[in-house]
């Protein structure tokens, strides 16, 4: 039974990694060293699918909503800004030009992760 899961899992992970890129988000607020670092609980996770032209943010509802601000990095302006709820949504950012992009998700616990992406 355990080989079967394990299994199964790694066959989702692979199908999910396959269209999806993972956007890797930080904690602004808490700068990290040697020790242990445990993020908070409310940290979302982020997905660019170049399929469909969406960032999907998935979250787990320890927040009551987020906030979601995508950067251009040629122009240092906001290009779309909205709120999610707390378990996360997607985001179409199809109409955006090819560019570098930063994203700032900021928690309903006043708690900021940032990541980036491209477009190509």
């Amino acid at each position: 039974m355990r080989k079967l899961f394990t299994i199964f899992f790694y066959s989702l992970c692979i199908i999910t990694s396959a269209d999806n890129n993972q956007i890797v988000l930080h904690d602004t607020k808490h700068q990290h060293d040697h020790l242990e670092y445990y993020p908070p609980a409310d940290i979302p996770e982020a997905y660019y699918d170049d399929n469909t032209q969406e960032i999907i943010i998935v979250a787990d509802g320890f927040a009551s909503f987020y906030d979601v601000e995508i950067i251009s990095q040629s122009t240092l302006l906001p290009v779309i800004s909205t709120q999610i709820d707390s378990y996360g949504d997607s985001i179409d950012i199809s109409p955006l030009p090819s560019d570098n992009y930063t994203m700032v998700i900021t928690s309903s616990n006043n708690n900021v992760y940032e990541g980036q992406f491209s477009i190509n």
